[in-house]
């Protein structure tokens, strides 16, 4: 039953997830928070593994479309990513040993909806906002080194904050943003799974789960990534407000009750 339920979430997360940029992260978290099956860092470690999995094929279906992209922007996003989901995942642990599961998932609900809420701010406001153009290099990565400690910090992946940050720091299209924001949260992840691996903290982990959250983070992916070439910008637009709205809703419930 646990497994089914993991399965219907991530399928969804992952389909919306690359349709939008969201990169599923954002949605698996508060949900897998929601049902409380696991621990706080177990989830963030299976949220990883699907984001992982939804990236890699959504990342290779859209670069064998030879979609054009910025390579110097992409290496400079990817290498600051890296570096930053390190730190975030230090982070991460040094809270998670001092304190108990219920505070630590209410601070990260509680900076989570924070997210959210300026995200949505953005999002209503973003005609009226002057947009930037960097073309700095070293911006790029201290840029690409926020969205990296901050995603993996809350074990989300980080989409929104992601798309929203490389539309007003490049002037994207929300499709533009969504490819680079999926290279993004590819790189910063992979650093979470490596110090997890290398450290050997997966090794305590409910295992048997992770080939469902693979094999349904892939489908999600391929759903999610034809979606996302068949649907006009506005169409995308909608769903990533719609989905704003929804995360921003459960997210203060989460943040609620764990902080009763």
């Amino acid at each position: 039953m646990i497994i089914l339920i993991y399965i219907l979430i991530v399928l969804f997360a992952t389909s919306v997830g690359a349709t939008t940029g969201l990169g599923g992260g954002i949605i698996i978290k508060p949900l897998f928070d929601l049902v409380g099956f696991h621990s706080v860092d177990e989830i963030g470690f299976f949220s990883s593994v699907a984001v992982f999995s939804m990236c890699v094929i959504s990342l290779y279906k859209q670069l064998r479309r030879k979609i054009e992209f910025n390579n110097n922007i992409v290496y400079s996003l990817s290498f600051g990513s890296v570096f930053g989901g390190f730190l975030g995942e230090y982070a991460f642990q040094f809270i998670f040993n001092i304190w108990n599961n219920q505070q630590v998932k209410a601070v990260q609900g509680s900076i989570l909806l924070l997210t959210l809420l300026l995200i949505f701010y953005y999002t209503l406001s973003k005609e009226k906002v002057k947009n930037l153009q960097v073309k700095n290099t070293i911006a790029s990565i201290l840029i690409g080194f926020f969205l990296g400690m901050i995603s993996v910090f809350l074990g989300i992946g980080g989409g929104p904050l992601n798309v929203s940050v490389l539309m007003f720091c490049f002037s994207f299209t929300i499709k533009e943003a969504s490819f680079y924001s999926l290279a993004t949260i590819f790189f910063s992840q992979l650093s979470k799974l490596g110090i997890s691996v290398l450290g050997g903290s997966f090794i305590i982990y409910d295992l048997k789960i992770i080939p469902f959250l693979i094999i349904t983070a892939i489908i999600g992916g391929l759903i999610g990534t034809r979606l996302n070439q068949s649907l006009s910008i506005k169409r995308i637009e909608k769903l990533y407000f719609l989905l704003i709205l929804f995360l921003i809703l459960l997210s203060t419930y989460n943040v609620v009750i764990n902080l009763i």
